[in-house]
């Protein structure tokens, strides 16, 4: 099969609307008029909800918050393994995430617990990932390197995408968040993409501009064996943007 049209499975995922940041953090007016932005203390965050940043994280009885990284996402596993249709997720537990954008750094913590059995943690701050999102819904789909493709706009364009008419489309794919399928980042060409989305690396978590990141996309790798064996520690953690 043209690799352009293989079909991969993914679980999307969207956000809920609201920013939440810490409370003590004293915000802009001019963000705070746009509206969509609440302190934490006034959003209702129930324990183990998935969100992505923000000043609220649920962690497992006696883990620490990392030293060095915040926090940037956190995944309610019973709610997305029903839609992997790869079978790879851990089908209950927790998913949680930190990172450091600037180095490209993180830390991924897995826990097989309840909800219930989960203890809140609140760190205020104004780094990355100060404000925060609660996931809203969850759904498969599917995606496509064709679709990372797009038309042709001027003479020049033209002449430069050949036959086909189509252009590599650097931007391509960094609406949409997502569990599984192709690797995004647009400081990467057609063949870089290429050579990940055809190994043995797993896309554990994109984070992009349909509803969380205004620009930019947070990714993270993990090596199909090592989440096979649920082994996080060597996880990859990029942030693409312009």
């Amino acid at each position: 099969m043209d690799r352009k049209n293989q079909v991969f499975n993914i679980i999307e995922f969207t956000g809920e609307g609201t920013l939440y940041y810490g409370a003590s953090i004293n915000m802009p007016d001019i963000l705070l008029e746009e509206g969509n932005y609440k302190k934490h203390t006034e959003v209702e965050i129930p324990l183990g909800h998935s969100r992505y940043g923000g000043p609220v994280v649920d962690l497992p009885a006696g883990v620490s918050y990392p030293e060095g990284f915040c926090f940037a996402a956190q995944l309610d596993l019973s709610k997305f393994s029903p839609f992997d249709k790869t079978g790879l997720l851990p089908k209950s537990g927790q998913l949680i995430f930190f990172a450091d954008i600037m180095t490209d750094t993180g830390k991924v913590i897995y826990a097989d617990v309840d909800n219930k059995d989960l203890v809140r943690h609140v760190k205020e701050h104004e780094d990355n990932f100060f404000s925060g999102m609660l996931v809203d819904e969850i759904f498969a789909g599917t995606e496509t390197l064709a679709e990372r493709f797009r038309d042709a706009e001027d003479e020049e364009e033209e002449e430069e995408a050949g036959e086909e008419g189509k252009l590599w489309d650097y931007f391509a794919g960094s609406n949409r968040s997502k569990i599984f399928g192709i690797y995004t980042h647009c400081q990467m060409g057609q063949e870089e993409i290429e050579e990940i989305a055809f190994s043995d690396k797993v896309v554990l978590l994109q984070v992009g501009e349909n509803d969380f990141n205004d620009e930019g996309v947070f990714s993270v790798l993990i090596l199909r064996s090592d989440l096979e064996k649920r082994n996080f520690d060597n996880c990859e953690f990029a942030w693409g943007q312009s």
